[in-house]
């Protein structure tokens, strides 16, 4: 299960570089392969007191020909995926991704920054389980509690002839960081509700600048559709961001200086449908984000994000 669960959360904040998605499938306990695609659409307004002004999260350059232009990025993210299973209770999973970060100012395709992004180490613990299969009882209550660890492989220095981009746009983070993740199911019959919960502890990159902490939320209401050879599900929730203030350090254990037009809350509606045989889930959502709640003026909106997958089961 924490194999495709580990496909929600992890998706960013205003950048794409905060949490890793998370989410449930039915073939749990399965070994598992698969291909993920998640995308994230931010828009603005590029003005005087607007993304010009920041350097590093949320910096868009100081060029006065932008001024008054719309501003478009694109984030979106490929992942590799693996997920063994250790005697039903532990599993670990490994994620490899790929991005393809763009920006888009007026009619201007200002960047297209892509490359191998940070690759992430998990492990998940099932603390409680009613029942081991889930779509073929009843009743059934589980509880998953884990810890991952991303390591800081993915470039932040590319560079091109209209300059650098933003942190945000680059394929790392420079940073090791560390999350933490809890999901709960409850089932009855064909009717269920989760909950995904997940922290996670940004580190400095070399220059000492540091993402601030993220924490995300996710409550799914789902009903399954099951035949004797496969299992539809409907699902349809609310997905919450939450990022405190990135800072910058003079050295590595004070001196903290916060940047005050970085993090917030973002809220999101959330719909989508997995299909699940034996050897294959397939899964499509989309979460539109309906309360934006950020500190300062230079952050881009968040107005939707998509989250596409297929895992092979073994």
């Amino acid at each position: 299960m924490v194999g495709f669960v580990l496909t929600h959360m992890m998706i960013g904040y205003a950048c794409d570089n905060c949490n890793i998605y998370l989410n449930l499938s039915p073939n749990d306990y399965r070994n598992s392969v698969g291909v993920y695609m998640r995308q994230r659409q931010l828009f603005g307004t590029y003005d005087l007191f607007g993304e010009m002004i920041a350097t590093r999260h949320t910096g868009h350059g100081n060029d006065m020909a932008f001024w008054g232009e719309n501003v478009y990025e694109t984030y979106q993210t490929y992942e590799l995926r693996g997920t063994y299973y250790l005697r039903d209770k532990w599993n670990f999973s490994a994620v490899v991704p790929y991005v393809q970060n763009s920006q888009k100012i007026g009619n201007v395709d200002r960047y297209i920054a892509q490359g191998i992004g940070d690759p992430t180490l998990m492990t998940a613990y099932q603390l409680i389980n009613t029942k081991k299969d889930t779509g073929k009882v009843v009743f059934s209550n589980r509880l998953t509690a884990g810890i991952g660890l991303k390591f800081p492989l993915g470039k932040t220095d590319l560079s091109y002839e209209n300059g650098i981009p933003n942190l945000d746009l680059q394929p790392g983070t420079g940073t090791w960081d560390i999350m933490t993740f809890a999901t709960y199911t409850f089932k009855y019959k064909s009717i269920g509700i989760n909950f995904i919960a997940n922290f996670r502890r940004n580190g400095r990159d070399a220059t000492l600048y540091r993402y601030g902490f993220t924490s995300n939320a996710t409550s799914n209401l789902f009903f399954d559709w099951t035949t004797k050879a496969s299992t539809i599900r409907f699902l349809a929730g609310t997905y919450l961001e939450n990022a405190k203030m990135d800072a910058t350090y003079s050295d590595y254990y004070q001196n903290e200086q916060r940047h005050d037009d970085t993090g917030g809350t973002v809220v999101f509606a959330n719909g989508g449908i997995q299909f699940f045989t034996n050897a294959f889930t397939i899964f499509g959502e989309y979460q539109y984000a309906f309360s934006s709640q950020l500190n300062g003026y230079t952050q881009l909106l968040t107005s939707n994000k998509i989250n596409l997958g297929i895992t092979y089961n073994f």
